[in-house]
Parts: structure tokens; C-alpha cells; sequence
């Protein structure tokens, strides 16, 4: 059901969205009327989570100034970039590009540079970086290199794709009620390990977009729940999405949050934030108590982390952890004690109920 802020919200939205529509080269009109051309493939299996410990998904909870540093810290604490087997594999990765602005809109570009460096130390084949953004925003190629994500990229050994450009498959998700069809990135659902690179924002029709919410843009357009903008079902949706293929690993850039608002624009705040896990689950309810702990955006604020819609249907859909009691949270400072730090980690546990 809609609460009379999400539907103004969503009429809001549809002000904007039909407008530019009509405004749109017609590429992107004729993206949204037809579908593409794209074979049936069955969808992913989900693969074990190799950062276990004791049956609970690991998270961690980094924080410090060098992306790099932050990286390989929280890779360590669940266990090292080792368990994943790169080498020799081709290697996608998935930040937020959802437009040309500058964090918290989109993944920071250190944050993508430390992770293709670490990925091509660990022997794999090849590392692309990829995306595409919001559908009002097209190109995804102009928004690439305005944000420096392309350039970073690049200079760390990766090559850059623009999602909207390349081939789709299709895939028909036996559990899904939303959408029991749509269409997925050929080079995602091709990659070998697929490393999701969200950045923890706050959302005004999803409430939070962190992990599950990041999947959107690998989805063709036509199928993306902006288009359907008065549908009661975005959360739903979102997490159905997830169903095509699963990220071997997520990590989340919390450097700059975005506290209020979003996706493209809101409030900021620095938080110097890393999360790490192969559990996306797990790692969105960590994601939600993060901001929660800033009390700025009622739609997250108001309802426990376990309620949130989008974690509710993975948890039925089965995409990761079942609850609190499969989370271990694993933290560092890395400028050594830190008494706010502490109190942050404290904070989350406690809203976890870990």
C-alpha cells in the first residue's frame, strides 16, 4: 500500500519522468516501447558465501581515509580477497553511476580504483567496470568519465562498459511475482565473479538504496521500477531483480553517505565508511542501521531494519541470511582507538539485534 509521502513522491516523479521522456532522443524512447533482442537463459544459482564464520555471513565495518587501506582491512576481516579463486577469472564490477555528480550520487572513483587493483593482484584475467545509469540520465558513457569513475578505472587496469550499449539475455525467474520476465546484462550474467560496488544512500520511492538496489542497473530499462512509477511494489521489485545473478562479493561505499533524499541528490554526510560481506543481505541491514543512526530520513527511520520491504522479499526469496541471528559483524579503525567509532558499531549492533 502507498503512504500518501510515497505517493506524492511518485506523482512527483512522473512529472519529471514523462516530460523528459518526450524530450529524449529517440533511442532511449525506443528502448522503453520494445523489447530487445536477448535468448532465454535460466537464472544464476546462488553460490556459497565463501566469508563464513560458524554459519553467520561476516560483515565488516571499516573506517578510515585511504579507500586502499579501508579495502584490504575489511577483506581481511572476513577472511581475505583469497576465497573468492580469481585468478584466471573474468571479473565484473558494478558501481552506482547514476549520474554525472559527484559522491554520494555515485561510488566514489578511489573506491572503484582500489578495488580493480586488488582484483588484478589476485590473478584475475580480466576486470571490467560497468553500468548503467538512470534512465533520464542516459549516457551512461558520459556519466562514466564526468564522475572519474572511467578514468580510475582505466588507470587501475580495467576496462569500462556502458550497460544501455551492450546485449541482453533474458531470464524468467521461477519465484518472481512482480516481473516474471525481464532482461539482465549480457556482460554481468556472463562474468565469472561479479562484485557489487553500491554506495549507502538514502532512496525517495525505494526508502534506502545500498546492495539489492544497485542490481537496477543491470536491468534493461523497459523493466526498471522507475518506469512503473505507480506501482505499489518498488521494494518487491527490486529485490525480484536480484534473482538473475548474485554478487560473489558487495562492497558499499559509506565515505560520504546520503542521509536524506536520493538517489541523485540529497544530504550528505561523511562517515569514512567501508562495508564488506558476501552476504547482500547482510549487508543492507548493516547499510540501513548506518543510516538510521543519523535519525535524517523518516522513510528508514521508521520502520526497524528487518522490516525494510526490500529485505523482507530477499529474505522469502531466499537471496542470503534469514535473520539477526546469522550476522557477524567484524570492525576497524584504522587511525587505531576510537572512541566515536565504537559507539557507532555499538549503535548498529544494538538496531541489528546481533
Amino acid at each position: 500500500m502507498f503512504t500518501r509521502r510515497d505517493m506524492l513522491g511518485r506523482l512527483v516523479w512522473g512529472l519529471t519522468f514523462l516530460p523528459a521522456m518526450a524530450f529524449a532522443p529517440r533511442s532511449i524512447v525506443n528502448t522503453l516501447l520494445f523489447e530487445p533482442d536477448g535468448a532465454l537463459v535460466p537464472a544464476k544459482p546462488l553460490p556459497p558465501n565463501p566469508f563464513m564464520r560458524d554459519g553467520k555471513a561476516l560483515v565488516a565495518i571499516v573506517r578510515g581515509d585511504d579507500p586502499l587501506a579501508m579495502l584490504q582491512a575489511g577483506l581481511n576481516l572476513i577472511g581475505g580477497i583469497g576465497r573468492l579463486g580469481l585468478h584466471g577469472k573474468r571479473v565484473l564490477i558494478k558501481p552506482n553511476v547514476v549520474n554525472d555528480r559527484p559522491p554520494p550520487s555515485t561510488t566514489h572513483p578511489k573506491v572503484v580504483a582500489a578495488v580493480v587493483r586488488l582484483v588484478r593482484e589476485a590473478g584475475a584475467q580480466a576486470v571490467t567496470v560497468a553500468d548503467s545509469s538512470g534512465i533520464i540520465r542516459f549516457p551512461s558513457s558520459a556519466n562514466l568519465a564526468a564522475t572519474g569513475i572511467k578514468q580510475a578505472a582505466e588507470s587501475a587496469g580495467a576496462s569500462v562498459l556502458a550497460l544501455e550499449e551492450e546485449p541482453w539475455v533474458r531470464v524468467e525467474a521461477a519465484s518472481a511475482k512482480a516481473l516474471p520476465r525481464f532482461y539482465v546484462s549480457k556482460p554481468v550474467y556472463d562474468a565469472d565473479v561479479f562484485i557489487n560496488l553500491p554506495v549507502v544512500k538514502t532512496h525517495r520511492f525505494a526508502h534506502y538504496s545500498c546492495s539489492l538496489k544497485n542490481l537496477v542497473g543491470i536491468i534493461h530499462p523497459r523493466y526498471r521500477p522507475s518506469v512503473s512509477f505507480l506501482s505499489p511494489d518498488w521494494h518487491e521489485r527490486i529485490a525480484e531483480l536480484n534473482l538473475a545473478v548474485h554478487p560473489h562479493l558487495t562492497i558499499a561505499d559509506g565515505t560520504t553517505l546520503m542521509i536524506a533524499g536520493g538517489p541523485t541528490s540529497g544530504t550528505p554526510a561523511r562517515a569514512d565508511i567501508l562495508l564488506v560481506s558476501g552476504d547482500r543481505i547482510a549487508l543492507d541491514a548493516v547499510a540501513v542501521a548506518l543510516i538510521r543512526t543519523f535519525g535524517a530520513w523518516p522513510q528508514v527511520t521508521e520502520q526497524a531494519v528487518w522490516e525494510q520491504r526490500q529485505i523482507k522479499r530477499a529474505i522469502e526469496l531466499g537471496l542470503g541470511i534469514q535473520g539477526p541471528s546469522h550476522i557477524e559483524l567484524v570492525t576497524q579503525s584504522l587511525a587505531g582507538p576510537d572512541a566515536s567509532f565504537e559507539r557507532l558499531v555499538a549503535t548498529i549492533r544494538k538496531d541489528l539485534g546481533v
